[in-house]
Order: structure tokens, then C-alpha cells, then sequence
């Protein structure tokens, strides 16, 4: 039997704020597997300036804002889909859209990613799926992490995949099932230190590699209670906005030293979580390989951080892999768990987030361009 064909848009908004990744997926399936898969075109589309205050600052709007926020914020992600699709002339079955992440408490099963899906479908014109963390958050989930989905099916053969996002989580593979939880802030604290100096982002970890630790600082932010829980656990960008940014913005030191204390304590708290799953999952493998993606991936000062703390707590061998990758891996994993849904198989994974069973999540909205 032949395998079947799916071309699929994968759109992901991360806690950043540069802009919607967009990754146009090319995803063979066979017997209810993935056979084979690639990415064909990807880029990364930039939000205005307007844009991205908007979205920072909407978590405190009242519910008449947020709601035709999410409207709009749709509507503008189908225009930007319409300027990727005329740079590069494809023709998609669906798209698959996280939208982008505006409030996120999972104890209280609740989460809302914006980011209108027939708003999508409307402006483009073909069929959406979106709103994939919504099941798993009422079967009492987290509704995150959603990598190990992409760990299991994209990327096979690690025993760690870490995600260098706005914020950095960590997915482990063990012979019994998969663990996956947000470790705390990355590249979101990194950004707003950098803009304190008129700079979107430190390129490379240049300013950072060009400061001192302050031990203060990072035993500040270590200090903080979500680093003490067990998982499976969580993160919104709220508790990076209220309580870890604020701990950086606040303490009096350079922005040199704090960039540089920043990267250190990812890295503490990245070797920290690798430590506690081999301990509480009864690791005992004499050698581990992890694989690492997002953004901060392209950090070389954070990533020399991550590859010393790491070394004092597990024989472990980092592998970055190549940039589309690196920055593609998340549209990526979008464009997959569409396809999964419409293939009616588990898109979240209970062992993960916490949910009394795996999830097939996402709400359908036909095009006029393609029905499924």
C-alpha cells in the first residue's frame, strides 16, 4: 500500500515575540505510521512592531479586548500565511496553528492560545486545525509540553531533546515512556535584557560571554518555587513575565553580568531536571545523547553554559542539529500533530502532561480552497 501524502502549513507563535513560524511539511504516512517526512519551505514571518505589544500586553486586557484580539490576531495570521504562500506557491491540505499562548493555568484546566482558527481558514481559504491543548487540559493535563510528540515521531534515537524556546523545556525517553515539562525561562529573559541595550537579541551570547557571574542573582532566580516541584509541571509566559523577568530587571548589575548569569542559570536548571529524571526514573545508562532545538540553540555562549553544567551531572553527548531544525522543529511538530488528528491517533501523551488518558486534540475549520 502505497502511503498517503499529507502537505500540510505548520504554524507556530512562540513566547518571543519575532514573529510566526511557519513550516511548509511534506508528511508520508503508511500503516499508522510516519514513513517519512521533510520541510520544504520554512520562514519565519515577522510581526509589526504594534503586533508584538499587543500580544505582550493582553494578558491584562478586560474580556471585550481579548476576545476581538483573537479575532483579529487570526485574520493576521492568514495574511501572513497569503505572503508566505506567495513566496513560495504551494498548495496546502490543512493548516496546522498553536496560535500564541496568552494565559495558561492548567490547575485550574484552563489555557488559551488566540489566534482565531476560522478567522485562518476564512482569509486563506483552506482548512485549519487548531486549539490542540484544549483536550488534554479537560482530561486533567497539563496541556504541555507537546514536543514529545515530535521527539517520538520526527526525531527518534535520543534520550534527551531539549527545546531552547522563550522557554526551555525537556523531553526524555526512557524504556517505560516519555517524561516532558517546562524547566523555566530561556530566550524570553534573555531578549528583554538585550533590549535594554536597543538590541532585539544578543547575537550569539556575545554580551553575555563578555560578563562575570553574580551569584546573588542566580541564587535569586534558583530560589524560585516552581523549581522545586516534581513533575509533571508546567510554565505560562506569565510566570516568566511576573516572577523570573522581574528577578533580572530588578537586581542592580550590568546588563553584561545579567545576560551572562542568565545563560548560567538555564543551564543549572537544565542539568538540574536531566539529574532528577535519571534519578527518579532509575537512569543507569553509561552514556546519554540529547538533542538540542529552538532558538537559544543558536546561543553558542548559552549552549557552552548548557555543556558544562551538564557535564558534572551525566555522561552526556549534546547534538545540535542542522538550522532549519533548530528553528523549524515546533512548526514542524504543529504540521504533525494536524495530521495526527485527522489520522484519529493521540496527539498529547498522558505520561507527559498528567491526563487520565493520551489526547486527540484540535478543532476543525473547513476552507472553501480544500475539504478534508
Amino acid at each position: 500500500m502505497s502511503p498517503k501524502i499529507w502537505r500540510v502549513l505548520g504554524l507556530m507563535s512562540g513566547s518571543s515575540l519575532d514573529g510566526l513560524d511557519i513550516a511548509f511539511c511534506e508528511l508520508h504516512w503508511q500503516d499508522a505510521a510516519l514513513a517519512h517526512w521533510s520541510i520544504r519551505h520554512a520562514e519565519t514571518m515577522p510581526f509589526t512592531e504594534e503586533w508584538q505589544q499587543v500580544l505582550r500586553e493582553l494578558p491584562s486586557a478586560n474580556g471585550h479586548q481579548l476576545i476581538a484580539t483573537h479575532a483579529r490576531f487570526g485574520h493576521y495570521v492568514g495574511q501572513l500565511v497569503n505572503q508566505f504562500l506567495q513566496q513560495y506557491p504551494e498548495d496546502p491540505d490543512f493548516i496546522a496553528s498553536h496560535g500564541h499562548t496568552i494565559f495558561h493555568f492548567p490547575d485550574e484546566r484552563t489555557t488559551l492560545q488566540i489566534g482565531d482558527g476560522a478567522a485562518i481558514a476564512a482569509t486563506t481559504g483552506y482548512p485549519v486545525i487548531n486549539d490542540f491543548r484544549a483536550m488534554d487540559i479537560a482530561l486533567g493535563g497539563q496541556g504541555a509540553p507537546v514536543a514529545p510528540i515530535a521527539d517520538r515521531y520526527l526525531l527518534p534515537g535520543y534520550d534527551f531533546y531539549l527545546n531552547l524556546g522563550g522557554i526551555a523545556n525537556i523531553t526524555a525517553h526512557t524504556a517505560q515512556r516519555y517524561i516532558a515539562f517546562d524547566i523555566g525561562g530561556a530566550n524570553q529573559v534573555l531578549n528583554v535584557l538585550a533590549q535594554q541595550l536597543n538590541l532585539p537579541y544578543d547575537a550569539g551570547g556575545a554580551i553575555a560571554a563578555s560578563g562575570q557571574l553574580n551569584e546573588n542573582l542566580l541564587t535569586q532566580a534558583n530560589a524560585l518555587p516552581y523549581h522545586q516541584l516534581l513533575y509533571p509541571k508546567s510554565l505560562g509566559n506569565d510566570w516568566v513575565q511576573e516572577q523570573l523577568i522581574p528577578v533580572f530587571i530588578h537586581f542592580a548589575a550590568s546588563t553584561a553580568d545579567k545576560l551572562h548569569t542568565a545563560c548560567i542559570y538555564t543551564a543549572v536548571q537544565i542539568a538540574a531536571a536531566i539529574k532528577l529524571i535519571i534519578k527518579q526514573e532509575n537512569l543507569q545508562q553509561n552514556h546519554y545523547k540529547l538533542l538540542a532545538t529552538g532558538g537559544g540553540a543558536h546561543n553558542q555562549f548559552l549552549m557552552q553554559c548548557i555543556r558544562q553544567a551538564c557535564a558534572e551531572v551525566a555522561p552526556l553527548e549534546i547534538v545540535v542539529p542542522k538550522p532549519e531544525i533548530i528553528s523549524f522543529k515546533e512548526a514542524a511538530l504543529i504540521a504533525l500533530m494536524g495530521v495526527l488528528r485527522l489520522e484519529n491517533m493521540p496527539n498529547c501523551i498522558a505520561s507527559v502532561t498528567g491526563a487520565s488518558r493520551d489526547a486527540i486534540g484540535g478543532a476543525i475549520h473547513q476552507g472553501w480552497r480544500k475539504v478534508l
